[in-house]
């Protein structure tokens, strides 16, 4: 492995590496059971529907802003002590929603879990670029992906098995769950880790601060925003558009089960890595190119049937799935390799915190774009596909860094 774990054995040094895993798991896995229970919770505490979507929204618009704050703080205290402190406060306050009795509580916890769960996904895979040697980066931030892809197809399922059969308070408990057992096993490393890892906010300065920040990852970064719309249309418009068509909720489930696992299944292959090793950030492009095709596909703009409409999401999910899988690991990896570790942090916080944005823009792209079109039109789809092929171009356009960043 890197230098930095000079003096650990290859078995520690691995299971370190699924320690981090575990971080990101849990951290996704606290973001996806919420979606399917968290309005629906709202309104059984009297939310009218306005409020209803404020206390869904709070969440992304808190951790919008703390993921850039998280980011500072990662390369100020390192990155151990705020990883351990965001995973036991979100567990506490995840545990808390148990307790609340009206939507203003509901609409405050809210608020506070998108400020400390901030430093989770921004830390775990700044940990990895600082840990991992360079030309492993791409299969590390790989296995993170798919851990993020895990979750994505686990949590949502669960928490509407739990929530039926044992009521709101058990899925909040699990989450806790969750991230509390994921604290108590980083517990066993953190402080090695924080020996390990060179964080310190001294090479800020060297390095132009956040301007010089900003002006070496305009790629990865413009790159994660363009993915984060089309996937912010893909993840509203679909499921909307099935159900107005009288499609069975079976379909919808199976449209992101399969963008999931084939998304989990590439993210863990070689292929990642060997087109990283090629082409750089450019090899996001082709991930990227996938995903629009994929939009193109499940649009079917011309009229169809319900059976092809489901046949042609079903194939458009899938290519999507392939797409993202082959992008995340490499803009990733590049993100990390073009951040100096004292920068690493903020890096990543401003990835995750377009990443945030980027969905939030495209889930309004797509109402404002239904309420012109239809939701049983196929035209958002090919929006989104169009904002990925946009994206596809900025690897080519910028002047890509030939310069390495120090390790």
């Amino acid at each position: 492995m890197g230098e930095r774990l000079v003096g650990w054995s290859r078995a520690s040094q691995r299971t370190l590496f699924w320690v981090i895993r575990l971080l990101v798991f849990a951290a996704f896995f606290d973001l996806f059971v919420q979606y399917p229970i968290a309005a629906p919770y709202a309104t059984t505490l009297g939310a009218g529907p306005a409020l209803v979507g404020l206390i869904v929204a709070a969440y992304s618009m808190a951790n919008l802003g703390a993921n850039l704050v998280a980011g500072a703080l990662l390369d100020r205290l390192g990155r151990s002590g705020p990883l351990l402190a965001s995973l036991l406060l979100t567990a506490l306050t995840v545990a808390c929603y148990a307790l609340v009795s009206t939507p203003g509580q509901l609409l405050g916890l809210r608020l506070v879990h998108g400020v400390v769960v901030a430093v989770l996904a921004p830390g775990a895979f700044a940990l990895v670029g600082d840990l991992a040697p360079p030309e492993q980066r791409g299969r590390l931030m790989g296995t993170n992906g798919a851990m993020i892809a895990l979750a994505a197809i686990v949590a949502p399922a669960i928490a509407g098995i739990l929530q039926e059969r044992a009521g709101y308070a058990a899925v909040f408990l699990l989450d806790a769950l969750v991230l509390t057992g994921a604290g108590i096993v980083f517990l066993g490393f953190w402080k090695r880790v924080a020996r390990s890892g060179p964080v310190r906010d001294r090479e800020s300065s060297a390095t132009g601060g956040w301007s010089g920040l900003i002006r070496q990852e305009i790629g990865p970064f413009a790159t994660i925003l363009a993915f984060a719309i089309a996937l912010g249309i893909f993840v509203t418009h679909v499921p909307e558009r099935l159900e107005f068509l009288g499609i069975p909720a079976s379909v919808r489930g199976a449209a992101f089960s399969t963008y999931g696992i084939l998304a989990a299944l590439v993210m863990i292959s070689p292929l990642p890595s060997r087109f990283l090793r090629r082409a750089g950030l450019q090899a996001s492009a082709a991930g990227l190119s996938l995903i629009s095709i994929g939009l193109l596909v499940a649009s079917a703009v011309r009229s169809v049937s319900p059976a092809s409409l489901e046949q042609l999401t079903l194939i458009g999910a899938a290519i999507f799935g392939i797409g993202f899988g082959l992008l995340f690991p490499t803009v990733t990896a590049e993100a990390a390799r073009r951040s100096p570790p004292g920068m690493r942090g903020r890096a990543f916080g401003v990835f995750y915190a377009l990443y945030s944005l980027g969905v939030v823009l495209g889930a309004l792209a797509s109402g404002w774009l239904t309420e012109f079109v239809g939701r049983a039109s196929g035209w958002p789809l090919v929006a989104g596909a169009a904002v990925a092929a946009l994206g596809c171009v900025v690897p080519f356009l910028e002047r890509r860094t030939r310069e390495e960043v120090a390790l």
